[in-house]
This record gives structure tokens, sequence and C-alpha cells, in this order.
């Protein structure tokens, strides 16, 4: 009875091999779609590529403050940190656009000069994210925040609030490109275009000029100036990748 079982075993194992290469048989070979096994093909990448002005810029900005009492260090905190969202709404920053992304109480051992101990320090930190959209009063904002208690400012970023029409701009730039290069490359072997079988994309953006910004401390103290801040260009950049049919 095992021989038997052993043989019947085969025996189906075979008929399933058999029904598999006759199923792939009827599909032609399995290819990948997109044209037959022998037809040629040729692969290219384009690029295209938009430069816009920046509208928006992201910045951190924060609040810390130290007392050797918890309780001071928390009031004095938030009392800067209330400050600091009343000027930022005094200058057109929408509550929408303000978004805590930081709290944190910690504390630090304080140590003398000869490392003797001098007890324990504690610290408060705020820091909110805020989107101005308002990049022509953008300096003057930055040196009210400054003046109103914010010590720490960092991270800005610029950005588009809407980059629909430079991506599409971009994305047919790209398609030209692409184009330009496979009509001459089919020529040079004595071949034209035909249908398109694969297509892909990947977009990004990247500064061409580097924001500047100036930077200004101080815990609340005054600052004689707007803060300068230059917010560059962006350059919005869609690659594509291709594969046209050669046909003789």
């Amino acid at each position: 009875m095992k021989k038997q079982k052993t043989i019947f075993g085969i025996t189906a194992v075979m008929l399933v091999f058999t029904l598999l290469l006759s199923a792939s048989s009827l599909n032609g070979g399995g290819g990948g779609g997109g044209g037959s096994a022998d037809q040629p093909t040729i692969s290219v990448t384009g690029n295209g590529r938009v430069t816009i002005k920046p509208d928006i810029a992201m910045i951190n900005v924060g609040v810390h403050t130290e007392n050797t009492d918890v309780t001071a260090a928390l009031s004095e905190n938030n009392a800067k940190a209330q400050a600091l969202r009343a000027t930022l709404a005094d200058h057109g920053v929408l509550p929408q656009d303000i978004q805590t992304t930081s709290f944190t109480v910690y504390q630090s051992q304080v140590y003398g000069p000869m490392g003797e101990d001098q007890g324990t320090k504690y610290m408060v930190d705020n820091t909110v994210y805020i989107t101005l959209r308002d990049l022509t009063r953008m300096g003057e904002t930055l040196t009210a925040v400054v003046d109103s208690g914010a010590n720490n400012i960092y991270g800005i970023t610029f950005d588009v609030s809407d980059r629909s029409a430079a991506l599409s701009q971009a994305r047919l730039g790209a398609m030209a490109d692409a184009q330009l290069q496979a009509d001459e490359l089919a020529q040079a072997v004595g071949s034209t275009l035909g249908q398109v079988v694969f297509i892909s994309l990947s977009n990004y953006s990247f500064p061409t000029s580097y924001p500047s910004y100036g930077y200004g401390g101080g815990g609340g103290a005054e600052m004689a100036s707007p803060v300068p801040v230059s917010s560059g260009q962006l350059t919005v950049s869609v690659d594509v990748y291709i594969t046209y049919e050669l046909v003789k």
C-alpha cells in the first residue's frame, strides 16, 4: 500500500506540472505585459524643472526658562508662552497655524567652579510650530516674538502653499524631455518609436538658493531692527521613466 501511495503522489505532481506548462504555453510564455518578449524596446529618463518663489514659512519658536523653584520656572514660562501667542496673533498668524510640538519640564544638577554641588535647577521648554503666510512681514514677526520672550528659533523651512500648477508644468517638461531623447536614440538605430509599454515618475523639490535668516535671542531683550530674512527660491523637479517599443 505505501508503494502505491507514493506512485500516486508522483503521478499527481506530474499532472499538475503538465497543466501549468500548458497554461504557460497558451499565454505566450508568461511575459510581463506591454509587448511580446522579442519586441525591442528603449528606456529613457526625462526631467522637468520649474522654479517657484516660496509664499509660506514654517518655523519652530520656543520659550525656555530656568529656576531653582519648579513652580516659578513654570509660571515664568507660561507667561512668556502666552505673550508669544498674543504677539503671533497681533501679526496675523491664525490659531490653526500655531501648533504645540513640545512641552517639557526637567531638572538639572548645578555644580560650582570647583565641582561642588549647588543644588537643583528646573528647566521648562514650550515650543510651537508656526506657519507664516505673509513673508513680507516675516522679519518683523520674528523680531516681535523675540521681544515677547521667545529665546529659541530654529528649523525655518520655506515652501509654497499650492504647488499643483508647478508640478503639472514639470511633468509636461519631463515627458517632452523623455520623448526627445527616445526619438534621437530610435533614429540613431534606424527605428521609430512605438507605443509606451511602461511609465513611472517621481517628484521632489529643493532650494535653488538657500534661505538665510537672522537669529535674535536674549530671552526677551528688545532688538534694534527687524530680523533680516531671505526666502530664496524652490525648484520643483519631476523625473519620468518611460519604456517605448521600437518599430523597424
